[in-house]
């Protein structure tokens, strides 16, 4: 179980903490918010659906599944009716070679999806009409530049819609100087403002020159693992702010649409600051898993899986503190449309870095909630009255659902 820590008082100190004057403390106000099982509502399901790496919503209530599996696109009208499934990767004239999500927000009341390889966003949810795509190469957002900043082994990028214009990260670091200093390099991206009228694109802000060097709070392990796990959070917050985790400072920082800094959204204390040898060998299992079946879709037997985990176990070495420096603190990050910022803690419990059923509810004005979500239901999206997701039953059926906020 994830448990926030508690703090009756919060004081940002000037002379401490220059960039907390006047911003929200770190407290987490109120009883939990128990939303059970029975709250769930489910909107459809399908034979299709897989594993849903993303999901956004339509301007009429539709809903529609970026699949980790073909077909890539699987959609539902706002009763559940079943809208197809479309899409494939390849290399043809209407295939997505290597899809990276939806673009938070959507455009033109459509849902549209993120291609690295096209370096486009490309609309999927009128798959019958005739192929549209917005290109997003200018001058200074090349191919090859819009990277994501979560899991090594997997390809998701987070894109959003800030008023008129897609919000998307570059970062031009490579793998040339080693691992470490690129895992450092995307979690300082530039955030690039495109306009997909104009096909001009400008620099929001570049987190290099406003977030401090995060190595800083990296206690690596000699001989140890080679890099930290760390996720880039971010999310847009309503019609003219985004919203990044900062690690280092621990706080929700924040911008307007014209780059200027926000008073800072100060978080509770970090959920943990040590990790036991069994829980950062389940955190980096998966890759390990990777390494010895030679790609990151197949799975090794329950037999096998024991196996290499307790030899895991058995190799860590490092102080719980050093091992605890490796880990994500927070695995997702998201926004509703009026403002409020959701962000869900790592359950080291659980293996694999998933999140808890824990997530903190962030009103715009800094107060925080604890909302415990039901077991296996998978957040996805956040709108102003409902939460978006995948729910599995026992017998691991996914189906689309949804779960009404209550009020306060």
């Amino acid at each position: 179980m994830v448990r926030i820590p508690r703090v009756a008082t919060a004081l940002c100190v000037s002379a401490i903490l220059p960039a907390c004057e006047g911003a929200p403390v770190g407290n987490v106000a109120g009883d939990p918010i128990e939303l059970s099982e029975s709250a769930i509502e489910i909107l459809g399901g399908s034979d299709s659906l897989v594993v849903a790496r993303d999901l956004e919503i339509t301007a009429d209530g539709s809903v529609w599944i970026l699949n980790s599996a073909e077909p890539l696109f699987v959609g539902f009208g706002p009763d559940g009716e079943a809208l197809g499934s479309h899409g494939q990767s390849g290399r043809g004239p209407r295939d997505f070679p290597m899809p990276a999500g939806f673009i938070a927000g959507g455009w033109q009341g459509d849902v549209w999806a993120l291609d690295l390889v096209r370096h486009a966003m490309i609309r999927i949810s009128q798959p019958d009409a005739d192929w549209e795509e917005i290109s997003l190469r200018s001058a200074s957002l090349l191919p090859g530049t819009v990277r994501g900043g979560r899991s090594m082994l997997g390809g998701s990028v987070r894109t959003a819609r800030l008023g008129r214009e897609f919000i998307v990260p570059r970062t031009s670091a490579t793998l040339e100087g080693g691992v470490l200093d690129y895992r450092f390099a995307v979690m300082r991206p530039d955030f690039v403002a495109f306009d997909p009228e104009t096909r001009e694109a400008r620099i929001l802000v570049a987190l290099a020159e406003v977030f401090e060097d995060p190595s800083r709070t990296f206690d690596p392990i000699e001989g140890g693992f080679g890099f930290p796990l760390w996720y880039r959070l971010w999310a847009s917050c309503g019609e003219n702010v985004i919203r990044i985790y900062d690690r280092v400072t621990n706080q929700l920082r924040g911008f307007d649409g014209s780059g200027a800094e926000l008073p800072p959204i100060i978080l509770p204390p970090a959920p943990f600051t040590e990790a036991t040898a069994r829980q950062f060998a389940g955190a980096v299992f998966a890759i390990r898993q990777a390494e010895l079946t030679g790609d990151v879709w197949s799975r090794l037997s329950p037999a096998d899986s024991v196996r290499v985990m307790n030899q895991m176990v058995r190799s860590v070495s490092g102080r719980p503190s050093e091992l605890a420096s490796y880990l994500p603190r927070y695995v997702d990050f998201r926004c509703s449309p009026d403002g409020t910022m959701w962000l869900n803690p790592v359950d080291l419990d659980a293996g694999g870095l998933r999140g808890a059923t824990l997530w903190l509810r962030i009103a715009p004005d800094g107060v925080i909630r604890e909302v415990h979500l039901p077991e296996r239901f998978d957040a996805l999206r956040f709108s102003d009255s409902h939460i978006w997701g995948v729910y599995r039953d026992e017998l691991d059926v996914p189906a689309v659902a949804s779960i009404r906020l209550p009020a306060g």
